[in-house]
């Protein structure tokens, strides 16, 4: 299997090709790893989030310089966080994937989601972050609480906030005058199709300094012990 790019997210189904955890990166000193585990899509929904993506853009580069004013997420780091770790020193992430190993154990199945519509932090009309949604899902929750409550034990999540559920596909470094007006142009538009996708997998990421924002780089990935009887 070819070896992924060490700034790309590996597509969930590749991921699942392999029983064994693979970490695609070492740090060279005791640094911390800033670490999340979150739900990476397949390629079929890469192409769904980069289409919408696509159309977005085509809305809101108009009459501004998009350089300067948003930061585009490249569709290989498209990415569902299910729980923000924060930094957390190298020596503990043995322990780490065995407390995952454990909350997935008892995952009878994973959740199928449908994404579907845009939305964005803190105000639609004044974004910082731009995303799709996913509609809200009972399985999705109990996998959230699952891992929140099996690490809040371990780590300190000064950091973790549970937010609607969604795929972040741009990030806004400043508004340009007169932005609103096409975020309404945005809002008026229903051309976001839906698209179900079946989950495979949880995986271990870390988010990496850049000057350009974070990068993130997948470490392990995690899926439920299921029997030969499919229970």
């Amino acid at each position: 299997m070819p070896k992924p790019d060490e700034r790309e997210l590996v597509p969930t189904e590749t991921m699942m090709e392999s029983k064994t955890f693979h970490r695609l990166e070492q740090h060279s000193d005791t640094a911390p790893f800033r670490l999340f585990f979150s739900i990476n899509p397949p390629p079929n929904v890469i192409h769904h989030l980069s289409t919408i993506q696509s159309e977005v853009r085509k809305v809101l580069e108009t009459g501004f310089d998009p350089q300067r004013a948003v930061r585009w997420i490249r569709p290989t780091q498209f990415h569902l966080t299910i729980l923000f770790l924060g930094n957390v020193p190298p020596a503990e992430i043995v322990a780490l994937e065995k407390v995952a190993n454990e909350v997935m154990a008892s995952c009878k199945e994973l959740p199928i989601l449908t994404l579907g519509g845009i939305g964005s932090f803190p105000a639609f009309h004044r974004p910082r972050v731009l995303w799709v949604g996913c509609r809200s899902n009972p399985l999705l929750q109990q996998l959230q609480s699952g891992f929140l409550a099996a690490f809040s034990k371990k780590i300190p999540l000064k950091e973790n906030e549970r937010s609607y559920p969604h795929i972040t596909i741009a990030r806004f470094r400043h508004l340009p005058r007169r932005f609103a007006e096409r975020m309404r142009i945005l809002s008026e538009k229903d051309w976001f199709p839906e698209c179900v996708w079946r989950v495979n997998c949880i995986s271990l990421c870390e988010a990496c300094p850049d000057p350009e924002g974070a990068e993130y780089t997948c470490l392990s990935n995690f899926s439920p012990e299921i029997g030969a009887d499919g229970s």
